[in-house]
């Protein structure tokens, strides 16, 4: 029988922590052989110790995680400082696997190196990949695991350090940077997949009309920067920066319902042109593309929270992962924890845990997508 359990622990001494957490998780998991374990770079040169001891105190064979922001698990977060969260997997085939040096690699070639190895996989298989996203271009990155991965659901987060240090990753008890870490876990169904954006369109689909590289010069005819100034409104407009962290772009990614909750992207500009009335956004879109402009808001991301989980927790699941965007959590939504509880409240008794990450992995429109601004949530069944 499959089974997991979870454990969180904000201590400042790694071993300490990893003790604490190692102990909550195994209580529901008592003989487990695998575990994520993901944690804060608060731990600094004490991130070995922590692993080495979460390896001791549950047995397991195989142990992966990466350095995030802040952890979840148990109804609580916690965001920087030092925190750790162990999730514990008995009775799962699952295969941990680490690619290095995953700048080196080309376009399929990452993918194709975690296909190696977690061998063949199929729709009953639910793929954790957590990679130092500062060193993948995005596109090739999802081009390589849709190659290499097939059928298989991918999650995941990207890895987080202090702004001047990398960060960190690990298949074992020793970190490493510049890496790609992640599991397979395999079992007797398909994983079941939510994504929660929080953002409320506030346009129509917008043709883009000319662009120039990364560059929005017109929509709809007119200039881009006039009609986000339009979508922004009130005083927040002639604040640009400010309104970036805002309203934001929305890329359809599904022809049915392309603005409905989980069709569309979501990216925020980057850049904005004064003299050109245009507006910048992290990749180039071609003229007779479309966007539209959404708004992000703390009201809306939770109702969206409360509508993707109402589905989902029709039925309990051995084990949940949440993969969060570190721009939403205390700081977006002004509640330390509120995420975290309403998992809890929505999932219990199914043990739950993650981070938030500096991106997150998951689907939109049945493709595997690069995610900002947003969560996702696997159920696995035993």
């Amino acid at each position: 029988m499959a089974v997991a359990g979870v454990g969180i622990s904000c201590l400042g001494d790694p071993r300490a922590a990893a003790e604490e957490a190692a102990a909550s998780a195994g209580h529901s998991c008592n003989r487990p052989e695998t575990a994520l374990v993901l944690a804060t770079p608060g731990y600094g040169a004490g991130l070995r110790e922590l692993l080495e001891t979460v390896t001791a105190c549950l047995g397991v064979d195989v142990l992966v995680g990466a350095t995030a922001h802040g952890v979840v698990g148990e109804g609580r977060e916690y965001e920087g400082g030092t925190a750790v969260s162990v999730l514990a997997l008995g009775g799962f085939e699952a295969r941990g696997f680490l690619v290095p040096h995953i700048a080196d690699l080309d376009v399929r070639e990452l993918g194709e190196a975690i296909a190696k190895r977690v061998g063949t996989t199929g729709p009953e298989d639910l793929v954790v990949v957590l990679p130092d996203t500062g060193l993948l271009r995005p596109d090739a990155f999802l081009q390589g695991l849709a190659a290499g991965l097939g059928e298989a659901r991918v999650v995941g987060a990207g890895a987080v350090d202090a702004l001047s240090d990398p960060p960190l990753q690990w298949c074992g008890a020793q970190p490493t940077s510049g890496a790609a870490a992640g599991l397979l876990v395999r079992a007797s169904s398909p994983p079941r997949l939510g994504v929660t954006q929080g953002t409320r369109p506030v346009t129509g689909l917008l043709e883009v009309t000319r662009s120039r590289d990364h560059w929005i010069l017109q929509l709809d005819g007119r200039p881009a920067l006039d009609v986000y100034r339009e979508a922004v409104r009130g005083p927040l407009a002639d604040d640009l920066s400010r309104a970036a962290q805002y309203v934001m772009a929305a890329l359809p990614r599904r022809s049915r319902e392309p603005l409905a909750p989980g069709g569309y992207l979501v990216r925020a500009p980057v850049g904005f042109s004064e003299a050109q009335r245009a507006l910048a956004l992290p990749m180039p879109l071609e003229p007779g593309s479309q966007l539209a402009f959404v708004h992000r808001e703390p009201e809306t991301a939770r109702r969206d929270l409360v509508d993707m989980l109402a589905p989902l927790a029709e039925r309990p699941a051995a084990l949940g992962l949440w993969f969060d965007c570190m721009a939403r959590g205390r700081g977006f939504f002004g509640v330390e924890g509120l995420e975290a509880a309403y998992l809890e409240r929505a999932l219990e008794p199914t043990p739950v845990g993650g981070m938030f990450g500096s991106c997150e992995i998951g689907p939109v429109g049945g493709v595997t997508e690069l995610l900002t601004y947003s969560a996702v949530l696997a159920l696995i069944d035993g």
